[in-house]
């Protein structure tokens, strides 16, 4: 059954894959995911020709709403705060028009969460819960036309199964005849929706096949699913446009890999050729013809246009331009823009164009970078202990020329983030490996899980310690000893210890541009399996001598025995000339030893017996050239 979209931010079935890469196995965890907000400044500005109708619930009182509670778990109810429950206290307000003064809102986490319905403590409940709010009688009969739209504002994070299921689902109906029988008005979100993620949309749903100008409407929106919650705000009837398309997205990409689109790309790695493309919503109630998509790079005489012949009432269309030569463009910084236009009379051409910028760099190479909307992610987010030590991130990097690797590049999260799992923040102390791995498998459609390793690891670096400069600066280099890339696709992969979330290691997650599955992908050491990230992880990659202002390496060194317990040997494959330290930190980073020697040679052995059980960080510095290994004492 087709279900109707008007105005609502949706991506390409390629950009929305954002759950595990083994779908059988989704589980309800709280993922930390982007939120996909359309700027909207007021419904009138939708290229509606007329409000018909509209309740902010500024009034906790309302006296035209009813709620029943259906599966006797919980209801619906107005609020002015964020949801409560163990998973959803982190959530902010619906980014509505007016979320202060309150909005309609279904918490199901809160009631699977102790003390509700029984739920012990320390458990998770999975009633299910089933409920409706329904308001009404609402006066349309002003309106001469059957063409009217429901709008409304939308933030909502379901669980467990995708769509259709019976057991979780998201549905608004339509009664007529005084809120007698309600017809189902097929709402696109219940169709659509990502499990575990959190999505902020505004919603318009066409009207017209339900002859709605009449002085007794009822509108009913119901709930189905135990975890996690839906809050609703601003609903509103228009008059629907006769002509009105929307851009709702756009992208620069190359022909290989396609649909990613990185943010910088070093210029020895730029394709020749590369096309524009718009996600294109018709709006209006009249099929639209002759649309056009102009896609150019500013300042420039690079780009192109293409025509089709009809994007039809209360539809998307996918437009993309040809390939087009860009094999002349050098380093710089550059904007794109994609421009949309039609043989109707659009109210509202504001909303056909998008502008997006991007990088033609020296040697730096990354997806995210834009940083117009971010996430955090890191150690125990999602996921408390069960995330503590061993999650891995990777992003995808295509190389087309022979190239050098010569740093990786992390940028942290540095801000305080509390949550319903205690508050996270980067601290010195954790550990991280990096690894640059094989892509293999990543798109036999015969492999459902992925390996820890993906399709193998290539290289690996030691155990590093994130240090307090680290989170000082932001950011985290690890140097590469000159790593040559041949042409293929590779992951860079960074993994992450906390010592039991004693020293949290959070990252950015640039959410501005949704991504392909395969695109950054996250791994979870519970469940051993790789989920997929629609956003950006930041890591980076500096190729062909970038080192990104990075401390050096000292490399080949032997540390012996490891684990250890009196003693430990360091040994190297060169002499070592001029002042040199080896320090120990702890867990959490503090220094606990430290020995200087002012000609170290290739050999000493450093006496431990004074240090107590556990995890340490051993660091080698010669001349301002560092290495680092994990010691484990018994």
């Amino acid at each position: 059954m087709k279900k109707h979209l008007l105005i609502i931010a949706l991506i390409a079935l390629i950009f929305q894959v954002s759950a595990q890469i083994d779908i059988k196995n989704v589980t309800n965890v709280p993922m930390a995911n982007p939120i996909e907000i359309n700027d909207i400044i007021e419904p009138s500005q939708m290229g509606g020709e007329e409000l018909l109708w509209y309740e902010d619930f500024a009034n906790d009182s309302i006296p035209n709403i009813s709620t029943e509670d259906i599966a006797g778990y919980g209801n619906w109810r107005w609020s002015n705060t964020s949801p409560g429950g163990q998973w959803s206290e982190n959530t902010g307000l619906i980014q509505s028009e007016t979320p202060d003064n309150g909005f309609m809102i279904m918490e199901a986490d809160f009631y699977n969460t102790s003390p509700q319905n029984g739920v012990a403590d320390g458990e998770v409940g999975e009633n299910p819960i089933n409920a409706t709010f329904t308001i009404g009688p609402i006066d349309l009969s002003s309106s001469e036309t059957e063409e009217l739209v429901l709008q409304f504002y939308s933030n909502y994070r379901i669980c467990c199964f995708y769509s259709p299921s019976t057991s979780n689902d998201l549905n608004v109906y339509i009664s007529t005849d005084g809120g007698t029988v309600f017809s189902d008005l097929n709402y696109i979100e219940g169709e659509t929706f990502e499990v575990n993620v959190e999505k902020e949309t505004f919603s318009q749903i066409p009207l017209g096949n339900f002859a709605p100008n009449i002085d007794s409407v009822y509108f009913k929106f119901e709930w189905i699913g135990t975890h996690y919650y839906w809050m609703i705000d601003d609903i509103s009837v228009i008059q629907r446009p006769e002509y009105d398309l929307k851009m709702q997205s756009a992208w620069l990409t190359m022909e290989n890999p396609a649909n990613i689109e990185y943010y910088s790309i070093p210029l020895s790695q730029m394709p020749d050729e590369m096309l524009i493309g718009a996600e294109v919503y018709n709006y209006g109630y009249q099929d639209d013809m002759n649309v056009i998509l102009n896609g150019s790079i500013e300042s420039t005489s690079y780009g192109a246009t293409i025509e089709y012949e009809m994007v039809e009432s209360d539809s998307t269309s996918y437009i993309e331009t040809d390939f087009f030569d860009i094999s002349m463009l050098g380093v710089g910084t550059y904007d794109f823009t994609a421009e949309i236009s039609s043989s109707g009379d659009d109210p509202t051409i504001e909303d056909n164009t998008l502008t997006r910028e991007f990088v033609i760099s020296e040697d730096m190479y990354s997806i995210g970078g834009l940083y117009e909307m971010e996430e955090w992610i890191g150690t125990g987010w999602p996921g408390g202990d069960d995330t503590a030590d061993g999650v891995r991130y990777a992003n995808f990097f295509d190389i087309k020329s022979d190239a050098t690797l010569s740093s990786i590049t992390i940028d942290l999260d540095t801000d305080s983030h509390p949550t319903s799992l205690g508050t996270f923040q980067t601290e010195a102390g954790g550990e991280v490996i990096a690894y640059v791995c094989d892509t293999t498998g990543i798109f036999n459609p015969l492999v459902e899980t992925l390996d820890v390793d993906l399709g193998g690891v290539i290289w690996q670096s030691d155990f590093l310690l994130l240090q307090q400069n680290h989170v000082d600066w932001g950011k985290m280099v690890i140097d590469v000893d000159e790593l040559n890339l041949s042409p293929n696709a590779y992951y860079i992969v960074v993994e992450f210890y906390s010592n039991g979330l004693q020293s949290d290691i959070l990252i950015r997650d640039d959410t501005s541009v949704p991504q392909p599955w395969w695109a950054s992908l996250i791994y979870y050491p519970s469940d051993q399996t790789w989920y997929s990230n629609p956003n950006a992880a930041s890591i980076r990659i500096g190729l062909d001598g970038n080192q990104n202002l990075s401390e050096n390496n000292i490399m080949n060194i032997e540390y012996f025995p490891n684990p250890a317990n009196n003693y430990i040997s360091i040994s190297t494959n060169e002499l070592l000339f001029g002042q040199s330290n080896i320090r120990i930190y702890n867990i959490i980073g503090e220094l606990v030893k430290d020995y200087q020697y002012s000609d170290f040679g290739n050999f000493q052995e450093i006496n431990i017996n004074e240090l107590k059980q556990g995890s340490y960080i051993l660091e080698l510095e010669n001349n301002n050239t560092l290495n680092q290994q994990k010691l484990i004492i018994e």
